[in-house]
């Protein structure tokens, strides 16, 4: 892989050991994928081990040491960058989620310092699993991006250009500001390969939110790892029914692309998403398919509901508006929790316009910054929630964990909130 002469400085340590470190990974990455050449990257989004997956215990200190080695002697990113939520909110809700004092002091002493360290850097503190709300980016820029939901977003929203990075390999680009040239960097690696689009009996206008996200299951069951072209979609699609048609499909398939016809910029028309070539396969979501999509995700059995998270992604403005108007005048039963996530910018706006203030009356928790996902695996108990996604993780992608969850709509989660009690979907 041929390296310019800024790049061969890079490689040789002229631009000290972190930058050298982190462009020996790009160039192994590239060496290994058959890269020719790299590409420069416009933005970066971030997900540091010791902020998000291990931020205590042995785990944690192996993060530590890992990222420590590449920003060792760095003052600098080499380019604009955003990053994944905190692993939890210490102060609102970690006991509530049953987090030891002695686990809480170790974050207090890897997780902190680590978002410290990255914010002088120059990472923008948005601390979100949905930075393109953030940093939007133009048709055909590459980027780097660690983050299932926000790969899909920048490839299919924005005809941007970026691979399923991790922690490691985003890092490394946003010290040296450039990728290797593979998968979806690549134009001819972008183009779809089957169809995906509604059945009879099926009516996206009909969906609610986490009815989004049982179609993305079902539809990431039948397309695999094939690139699916989307249609039969409403073409204003809102931001919320985006999210959550993304979020599913982008953990269960693994994909780094796919297209919306009439909403990709890639895919104004079928010819132009599948590049002038034929689909190897067409399907079609049933109701049936989008049944199986919520039994797969529920787990549970027993209606006494423990806890109940929203917020995986982060809740939107939409979805505080409809868990306000369910709350409203209401109280959350003494002996459930109710923890809803967000960002700081959806939190700002939500409290502006209103809509935080029913739900905290109510008793619920509202959170900031941190990842519902991963430190909800921590709770025990039965719980609650909209998103399909959340329900694997917290299930551990197996139905032989003891953690038992239910599916459904956020008034669905609302209602149990108060009540108690799971009243089935019927």
């Amino acid at each position: 892989m041929q390296l310019d002469d800024q790049e061969k400085k890079m490689i040789e340590g002229e631009e000290g050991e972190a930058t050298r470190r982190a462009m020996e990974i790009l160039v192994a990455k590239g060496e290994a994928e058959g890269a020719k050449k790299r590409v420069k990257i416009v933005y970066a989004h971030l997900m540091p081990p010791d902020t998000m997956f291990f931020p205590f215990g042995r785990q944690g200190k192996w993060a530590r040491d890992l990222t420590g080695t590449l920003t060792s002697d760095l003052s600098r990113l080499r380019v604009p960058a955003t990053m994944e939520p905190k692993f939890v909110d210490l102060e609102c809700c970690a006991r509530r989620m049953e987090f030891s004092e002695s686990q809480i002091d170790e974050m207090q002493n890897i997780m902190l310092p680590a978002a410290n360290l990255y914010e002088k850097l120059g990472v923008i503190p948005s601390y979100t699993a949905l930075p393109f709300v953030i940093f939007p980016t133009k048709l055909g820029e590459h980027v780097s991006v660690a983050e299932s939901i926000a790969i899909l977003w920048y490839n299919t929203m924005f005809g941007s250009r970026c691979e399923r990075d991790d922690g490691v390999t985003s890092l490394a680009a946003a010290i040296t500001g450039v990728y290797p040239e593979i998968g979806v960097h690549l134009a001819h690696n972008r183009y779809g390969e089957v169809t995906i689009r509604p059945g009879k009996g099926v009516d996206p206008a009909a969906f609610n939110y986490t009815d989004w996200d049982a179609y993305s299951l079902a539809a990431s069951r039948k397309c695999k790892e094939k690139t699916p072209v989307f249609l039969g979609l409403p073409k204003n699609l809102t931001f919320t029914q985006r999210k959550h048609l993304l979020e599913v499909i982008a953990v269960e398939s693994g994909l780094a692309i796919m297209h919306i016809v009439g909403v990709t910029p890639e895919a104004p028309t079928v010819e132009a998403a599948f590049g002038g070539k034929k689909p190897i396969a067409e399907f079609e979501i049933h109701p049936d398919d989008i049944e199986e999509a919520y039994r797969s995700a529920t787990t549970a059995t027993d209606p006494k509901i423990k806890y109940i998270f929203l917020g995986c992604p982060h809740v939107t403005l939409p979805e505080f508006r409809e868990l306000a108007k369910v709350l409203d005048g209401r109280k959350v039963h003494p002996e459930v929790t109710l923890i809803v996530s967000t960002n700081r910018q959806f939190l700002m706006i939500a409290q502006d316009m209103g809509y935080v203030e029913p739900i905290e009356k109510a008793g619920g928790i509202v959170a900031q910054d941190m990842c519902i996902a991963f430190s909800g695996t921590q709770a025990s108990g039965t719980i609650a929630t909209d998103s399909i996604k959340a329900a694997f993780f917290y299930t551990g992608f197996s139905s032989k964990t003891t953690r038992r969850v239910w599916l459904g709509s956020i008034a669905e989660c609302a209602n149990a909130a108060v009540t108690g009690k799971w009243n089935e979907r019927r």
